[in-house]
């Protein structure tokens, strides 16, 4: 538990380490994509919206993932309940000559 809780202290310094970095960076850019542009914002402000956009898109894709694995749990769940009793109910089963 010591070890994963200096982790999360690691990574939270690093986050804040990039984000200090990032804040110094002040210039002012346009962003263009075809004939759309984007009006002009300082490069912090591009970053830190990658970041929460990426952040956002990588949390929903984990969400997704989870609850696939947990519908299939469920579905291996009920299909070994249904074995069991199938199992209990031959067991109770008495063999007629």
């Amino acid at each position: 538990m010591r070890a994963l809780a200096k982790l999360f202290w690691v990574g939270l310094a690093i986050l804040f380490f990039c984000f200090a970095l990032l804040a110094v960076n002040q210039s002012q850019v346009t962003l263009r994509f075809l004939s759309w542009e984007t009006p002009e914002v300082s490069v912090f402000w591009w970053l830190l919206l990658a970041f929460f956009l990426g952040a956002g898109v990588s949390a929903v894709g984990f969400g997704l993932v989870t609850l696939r694995l947990r519908l299939r749990q469920r579905a291996a769940d009920r299909e070994l309940e249904a074995s069991r009793q199938e199992l209990d109910k031959l067991r109770r089963l008495t063999l007629h000559d």
